[in-house]
């Protein structure tokens, strides 16, 4: 069993020693009190097409046995697993588990995977959500558009509900509008076998969905890893605003991944999320149009202020407080 050393105090596991192969692709998954989501991520993982790929799962210090779990999940299921792979003719998969040493955020987190990654040599980075379970194809279509345009430095999928209707959550990522200072979905709700036009999805793009995007090794070194002061939301638009022009968005419809979303933090496209995920939104959006976008602020605050007003006139006392502290970019209280 070899072991690596991720930030700080990590310590990596891998599933199988002396792989020949060159490993081209590093998938990174992120971990935090999330143990049964992760373990189901990686299982479908193991079920992927692709054979010159290794897995990096961050874990952002949990309190619920995570990492002692995925230990156990790597010693016990993972051989059986690549066992079936090569019965299937295909290659053994090796999976790591770096600590990151502290809860760290979604960029904090993953950028300790990048940069572990980086180290090795990997030409493309797979950045997946850890509550998302990607069709055994999906690797080899995303990878596949990005072959074909040198120029694409982030690479999303089409992400599914995974309520089983066939509902998809975004094509891709989102566009931004400058004048509300806010990210919207591009194709939500529709079904996931309707018929689209990539090249028309992409020039609409303000970003790729953090839940599932693949990055260039060219994109990676260029541009750095993700800003980590954002901690939960808003820091893949600001990823690919520095960017600044150097490079392409790109789309692959037929990489198709199922999320479930907000497993971890309950974050909801529908109706209101955890005080959690409400006040970081709501944070970082105000911190990514300060930075980026100043043309939005007024929208921004007079939305933002309604908001407020809403809560207020209906009692919600500690959601009107939670926002307002948001706005103020003051510390998450519980």
């Amino acid at each position: 069993m070899t072991r690596a050393r991720g930030n700080g105090s990590a310590l990596g596991f891998a599933g199988i020693d002396g792989l020949g192969a060159i490993l081209e692709t590093a998938v990174i998954v992120l971990n935090w009190n999330g143990w049964a989501d992760t373990e189901r991520c990686l299982h479908s993982l193991l079920r992927l097409d692709a054979d010159d790929y290794s897995i990096i799962v961050c874990d952002n210090a949990s309190s619920d046995g995570s990492p002692e779990r995925l230990r156990r999940w790597i010693a016990r299921s993972l051989p059986s697993l690549n066992a079936q792979r090569q019965g299937c003719g295909r290659q053994p998969i090796e999976v790591t588990l770096l600590e990151t040493g502290g809860n760290l955020g979604y960029a904090g987190g993953n950028n300790v995977g990048l940069r572990h990654a980086l180290t090795r040599g990997f030409a493309h980075f797979w950045i997946l959500n850890n509550d998302c379970e990607p069709a055994p194809d999906a690797l080899d279509w995303l990878r596949r558009r990005v072959a074909e345009d040198g120029r694409i430095g982030l690479c999303g999928a089409t992400l599914v509900y995974a309520d089983g209707n066939g509902r998809v959550q975004t094509r891709g990522g989102g566009r931004f509008s400058r004048l509300k200072g806010r990210g919207s979905a591009i194709g939500g709700m529709g079904r996931v076998d309707a018929r689209v036009e990539r090249a028309a999805i992409e020039r609409e793009m303000g970003y790729v969905s953090g839940a599932s995007v693949l990055v260039t090794r060219a994109f990676l070194q260029a541009v750095g890893p993700m800003s980590e002061d954002y901690f939960l939301y808003w820091e893949e638009l600001d990823w690919w605003v520095r960017a600044r022009g150097r490079f392409r968005l790109g789309y692959a419809p037929q990489a198709i991944v199922r999320h479930r979303v907000g497993a971890s933090i309950g974050t909801s496209d529908h109706g209101e999320g955890s005080a959690l995920s409400t006040y970081y939104l709501t944070r970082n959006r105000v911190k990514f149009c300060w930075r980026h976008s100043r043309v939005s602020l007024p929208f921004v605050y007079a939305d933002l202020g309604r908001r407020v007003a809403a809560n207020v006139v209906r009692g919600r006392w500690e959601r009107a407080t939670l926002l307002l502290r948001a706005i103020a970019g003051l510390p998450f209280v519980t």
